[in-house]
């Protein structure tokens, strides 16, 4: 297989996990062709950790705090995707994989994935399953994405609310598919667990309002989160109302107000459809 792949880790002060994560990926059947490890001001030795395992390191300085769930962290990534362009990797790579850095990846992972991108053409964003999840869209971390495709787009992520699902909206708005893999599956060295703070609920609130996300949809959502966390699902409508947000272009808000609504409206009119047929 020859297409090549470039990959961009994020990080903040995992220099205990992140030499695991970089020996998986460096063990991959496709070997990636560039690793940029961005170190988002950590205070410890994940620079060195991450230098010594063979990756590139950028050092972006400490601001004080994670831009972990915060349109920050798009600032972040596009960091490592700036080096891909300036050193020209961006034009000569096929795929751009963003990876967390405690996520491990199976041997197979990225020729599995490469597979599937080449069986469906179509298809622009991908990625497997991580153990315990049941994710319906690639995740953030770990996805595979067409550098054709992302390149077109600008090869940035929006530093604005809800940009890592912007880019799958995107991608269907302009006629490819996104796809996961539910059969290759991935561990991450962290258990990952429902989170609880009230910023994060704000910042899914936003992302819904920024993204214009159908508001029957949004309602759904914010009724889901309120069956295990009432508190939880009070800071996501907060957000999600708030007026200070900026929002995406109409077109992608339109495409995906449109796709909600035929979501919504298919699954009022099965069971309709099934009662009626069986009376």
């Amino acid at each position: 297989m020859d297409e090549r792949v470039a990959v961009v880790i994020p990080a903040r002060n995992e220099e205990n996990l992140i030499g695991k994560t970089l020996a998986a990926l460096f063990a991959q059947y496709t070997r990636p062709s560039k690793v940029v490890v961005v170190n988002d001001g950590s205070t410890d030795r994940t620079t060195e950790v991450a230098s010594a395992a063979g990756a590139e390191v950028i050092a972006m300085k400490d601001r004080g705090y994670s831009a972990q769930g915060s349109p920050v962290f798009a600032r972040v990534v596009n960091c490592g995707l700036d080096r891909l362009k300036e050193s020209g990797y961006a034009e000569n790579d096929d795929y751009i994989m963003i990876l967390g850095a405690d996520h491990i990846l199976p041997p197979n992972y990225v020729t599995c994935v490469l597979d599937m991108m080449a069986i469906e053409k179509e298809i622009v964003v991908c990625s497997g399953q991580i153990s315990g999840e049941e994710s319906v869209i690639p995740r953030g971390s770990g996805r595979i994405v067409s550098a054709d495709f992302w390149n077109k787009i600008g090869l940035r992520y929006p530093e604005n609310y809800g940009f890592e699902t912007y880019l799958l909206i995107k991608a269907q708005q302009l006629g490819y598919k996104v796809k996961v893999m539910d059969e290759l599956m991935t561990t991450t060295q962290r258990k990952t667990r429902r989170s609880y703070k009230s910023d994060v609920y704000i910042s899914y609130g936003k992302s819904l309002k920024a993204l214009g996300y159908n508001r029957l949809y949004s309602a759904a959502r914010i009724g889901r989160i309120s069956l295990h966390s009432p508190r939880g699902a009070f800071n996501m409508l907060k957000g999600y109302i708030n007026k200070d947000i900026e929002t995406y272009e109409p077109e992608l808000r339109s495409y995906l107000r449109s796709a909600q609504y035929e979501r919504i409206k298919r699954y009022v009119t099965k069971p309709v459809r099934a009662l009626s047929e069986a009376t």
